[in-house]
């Protein structure tokens, strides 16, 4: 697939590495009267690249995914969806990964980001899309409130696209101030606090962190009067001290002049509290929870757990809730299937806990074991064992009796007889014996179809029906009670006999 740049392939520039000045694109920021790129800030100010790669790679990490909604309690996962293949794979040299990292870089940023849908033919003749990211301070939206188009300035020169060829999330509007506002607008003080502070700390490490400081000389110094030429050369020799690599040495005054230090200390200007004052306010900004990003003064093990869940139900849902919306509506409406299809991304494998956690909860949600032995064997990559047994779970740990699995290895049922005497006589032979006959007539007329190995199991799954249609034809003869006790007897003798038939077909 080739990826044209307006008409051809354009000249490559390489950014500088700083880039101060005025921005006609909403796209820097004035701290202390000098207007610094957006990018230069994410480059230069600790604080906010910490929360905005925060941001990008959490999100970049979860994975999202194409579904169809067949039900309110039932989806299928659509693997092989247009949308699914165009997100997993936008461009030759851009993973999912990267795509959406950098999608919330330019998020975090400029709170304005674009792809450009790139048209091409599948080698079947399909129509497919890539997506290029184009750089946000690039790319600006026309046409007021509503928009009508994107023009791209690019080398000095300028395209335009119609809107159904960018995927835009907030794109910049110079005429609409809350369109594509960049959180760094809001923090300008914080971060121009930031800015100067990192600037003092400099140079106070330049001069081999030295105090500021006056020179007194007491009244009636023994030295006299100095001459210009001596004040010259005294304050040369202080300063050649003061600015070289003189750390540690000591300095030697004349009698009677004293050092007064006229600087405030790291400590008296609060310069660490201000620091961490000044990342918290940029976490806020961002709506991140401070332990996450290294404000760790009242963190405990519980309230981390507690952050966590907190991280992505209310910080990284609105965002994630904003991009399923924005992909749903510029990219979905592009694939010929669109019916009750929708995008979400996978955050229950990030909420899912520890793997005893989730092991737990589900066989609580469950109320047996959920996973057989050739399960266990493949998630730790070993060879499955081929027999039925290791295919299920076990009796005694809740799973299905060894009887419904292999309904041929069931004991069959037997008729234990009343205590009573009076119910111990013996029903009349000749009465019921046309009964059981028609009963194991209609038997082999449904069995008889089936080959000699099923027969068995066959029967076993219907012997309750078996049970209550032969005790209903001998209730009239013998009586409720003892009906159901021959019919027992009876079904449970055929059972025998075809597990034995089995057996020996074998």
């Amino acid at each position: 697939m080739i990826v044209h740049t307006f008409d051809g392939l354009q000249a490559l520039t390489t950014p500088q590495p700083s880039s101060w000045g005025s921005s006609s694109n909403g796209t820097s920021l004035n701290l202390y009267g000098l207007n610094q790129e957006y990018a230069e800030i994410y480059r230069t100010q600790p604080n906010v690249r910490i929360c905005v790669d925060f941001l990008a790679r959490n999100i970049a990490q979860l994975t999202p995914q194409v579904f169809r909604r067949v039900s309110d309690t039932d989806r299928v996962r659509l693997v092989d969806h247009d949308l699914a293949r165009w997100i997993g794979k936008p461009n030759p040299s851009t993973r999912r990964y990267r795509l959406f990292e950098n999608l919330m870089g330019d998020m975090g940023v400029y709170f304005n980001a674009n792809w450009v849908k790139v048209r091409y033919r599948r080698d079947d003749g399909r129509a497919a899309i890539g997506l290029v990211r184009i750089p946000a301070d690039q790319l600006t939206a026309e046409g007021g409130l509503l928009k009508s188009h994107f023009a791209w300035t690019s080398n000095g020169r300028v395209k335009d696209f119609a809107l159904s060829e960018i995927v835009y999330f907030d794109g910049y509007n110079p005429t609409n101030p809350l369109m594509g506002l960049s959180p760094l607008e809001t923090l300008r003080n914080i971060l121009a606090e930031e800015a100067a502070a990192s600037s003092n700390r400099e140079s106070y490490w330049r001069n081999a962190s030295r105090q500021e400081g006056v020179i007194e000389r007491a009244v009636g110094d023994p030295s006299g009067k100095w001459t210009k030429e001596q004040k010259n050369d005294w304050r040369e020799q202080w300063q050649t001290r003061a600015t070289g690599s003189a750390a540690g040495q000591v300095a030697l005054l004349e009698p009677g002049w004293t050092f007064k230090a006229s600087s405030f200390s790291a400590k008296d200007s609060e310069y660490t509290v201000g620091g961490k004052l000044r990342r918290e306010v940029v976490a806020a900004a961002y709506h991140i929870p401070q332990p996450m990003v290294g404000i760790l003064e009242h963190a405990t093990f519980s309230n981390i757990k507690e952050q966590h869940k907190h991280l992505y139900q209310d910080c990284l849902g609105p965002w994630l809730e904003m991009l399923q919306q924005e992909i749903e509506g510029q990219l979905l409406v592009e694939c010929e299937d669109q019916t009750d299809v929708y995008v979400e991304f996978n955050i229950d494998a990030k909420l899912a806990g520890t793997p005893e956690e989730r092991a737990a909860s589900l066989q609580m949600a469950v109320g047996r074991p959920w996973r057989t032995v050739n399960e266990a064997r493949s998630l730790e990559n070993l060879p499955r064992i081929d027999d039925d047994e290791l295919d299920t779970v076990a009796p005694q740990q809740g799973g299905p009796s060894d009887a419904t699995v292999h309904p041929e290895r069931a004991t069959p049922p037997t008729f234990q007889p009343p205590d009573d005497e009076s119910d111990a006589d013996e029903p009349d032979a000749t009465a019921i014996a046309p009964v059981l006959h028609a009963a194991r007539l209609r038997q082999q007329a449904r069995l008889g179809k089936l080959p000699i190995a099923e027969r068995a199991a066959a029967f076993f799954r219907d012997f309750d029906r078996w049970n209550r249609e032969l005790a209903q034809d001998l209730t009239p003869i013998v009586g409720a009670e003892k009906a159901a006790h021959l019919a027992v007897t009876a079904n449970g003798t055929t059972l025998t006999r075809l597990i034995t038939l089995e057996e020996t077909a074998a």
